[in-house]
């Protein structure tokens, strides 16, 4: 065990158990023998003992710590609602009456619905309690049900702070609106850092019978993918003098961030991974078509290496490869310069337009799919820089792609990283894992084709 390492309750009361033991195998010794123990081992005896004693009375006061700051760490039984009422104010509801804090936040990003500024003013209480130990924000916080616990012993600055249910609901919110793999990929919930599942490689076969023939035997395959989880981390800082006018909006640009960051980061991972540290050893989609090994999932077009040079006819031949069983839930994936430039583009130049239906613009459709827009996809209109890249991707990703979620998001704090500045460090992070299972092969196609422009 690390000497450094503090010991749990459970470690001190078993180490005393030890040296106790230890005393009496000696004692024990001793007497088996006939004689009294000897000066060198009267020592020995009350050294265990000393160190058995100590252990116990340590293991006694760390329960009676525990006890107490559990104690002020529970959540108060009281009545209390918190609303949010017609009048520009939050008010909290209590026994006492009702009370106006104030504030109204005129528009928030993250915290959404009717209660969405209410929400907001629970998250900013904990963080004037939590991140800055504000001694008013805490006892609020205690009044009004709001836990202040840290996912791990020790002092708070080493520890995570559980962010309250409202804001990490707002963070996961956001982050499947912005996140193109999170929304459409097949999400598992993983209870491990590792996690394998079953993926079918091959069915049964049926062949004709001879007269006197014997039938073929065949089975059912499967193979398996591993999903192994990786820490993703996003950190940011925000000021000491945090007053009680600024909480809901800095609680919902927090939010936004790290809801932002973490969705740009896990579909870069799950387009543009190269198996590099950058991307978590994440393989992308565009990577593992363009490898060589995936020729079969992908068309590769003529004479457009540009979004204004791609034709109906090239679009229409990419989606001929997708296979039937997966032309159910089938989506265009691509950037808003490829929306824009292609599938707008040949929306609107299509006959029977009229004034009315090109002022309202072309629908985020073609061809009766879907089409998802992503930051991930290439986005630059110049042929020197697509030239050889999957721009355009149609298929199932449900099919294709399985991003494993080891568990959602959890922030530390440091107050002395930017102590020169007088602000506080915020470090969120969360653990997963995507992998492109099924893309095809060399010759055939598979739930997901692409198109790579080329001159």
């Amino acid at each position: 065990m690390d000497p450094f390492e503090p010991k749990t309750v459970a470690v001190l009361r078993e180490q005393a158990a030890q040296e106790a033991q230890a005393a009496r195998d000696i004692q024990d010794k001793a007497d088996a023998e006939g004689r009294s123990c000897t000066t060198e081992e009267d020592e020995k005896i009350n050294a265990h003992l000393t160190t058995a004693d100590r252990c116990e009375r340590d293991a006694k006061r760390k329960e009676r710590l525990e006890a107490a700051e559990a104690r002020l760490n529970a959540p108060q039984d009281t009545a209390v609602k918190l609303t949010t009422q017609d009048k520009p104010d939050i008010k909290i509801t209590t026994e006492r009456g009702v009370a106006p804090m104030g504030y109204h936040a005129a528009s928030l990003r993250a915290f959404r619905g009717p209660n969405a500024d209410a929400n907001a003013y629970r998250t900013g209480k904990w963080m004037l309690a939590s991140l800055l130990n504000n001694a008013e924000a805490r006892q609020w916080c205690r009044d009004h049900n709001i836990e202040l616990r840290v996912q791990t012993e020790g002092v708070n600055p080493a520890g995570g702070f559980i962010v309250p249910a409202p804001m990490e609901q707002s963070i996961i919110d956001l982050r499947e609106e912005y996140g193109v793999f999170r929304r459409e990929a097949r999400v598992l919930p993983m209870s491990s850092d590792s996690l394998l599942i079953p993926r079918r490689a091959g069915g049964v076969t049926a062949y004709f019978v001879g007269e006197t023939g014997s039938i073929t035997e065949s089975d059912k395959t499967w193979n398996q993918v591993e999903l192994v989880a990786k820490k993703l981390g996003a950190l940011t800082r925000i000021s000491t003098d945090l007053s009680e006018d600024a909480i809901i909006n800095v609680a919902d640009d927090l939010a936004s961030e790290m809801a932002y960051a973490f969705a740009a980061q896990e579909d870069a991972c799950g387009i543009d991974g190269d198996g590099t540290s950058t991307y978590g050893g994440m393989i992308g989609l565009r990577t593992k078509m363009n490898d060589g090994d995936h020729d079969g999932s992908y068309f590769d077009g003529t004479a457009n290496d540009n979004w204004s040079e791609i034709t109906a006819a090239q679009l229409a031949a990419c989606m001929g490869m997708l296979p039937r069983y997966a032309i159910n839930g089938a989506k265009w994936y691509c950037s808003q310069a490829a929306k824009a430039g292609t599938f707008d583009r040949l929306a609107l130049a299509a006959g029977g337009n009229n004034v009315i239906n090109i002022a309202a613009g072309a629908q985020p459709a073609y061809a009766g799919f879907p089409i998802v827009v992503t930051s991930a996809m290439p986005s630059v209109d110049a042929a020197a820089a697509l030239d050889g890249l999957i721009g355009i991707i149609f298929g199932n990703l449900r099919l294709s792609t399985t991003l494993g979620d080891r568990r959602g998001i959890t922030v530390k704090v440091s107050t002395e990283r930017y102590l020169e500045y007088d602000q506080i460090g915020i470090q969120a992070t969360e653990r997963f894992c995507i992998v492109n299972h099924d893309i095809g092969t060399d010759t055939a196609a598979g739930p997901v084709v692409g198109m790579r422009l080329q001159t």
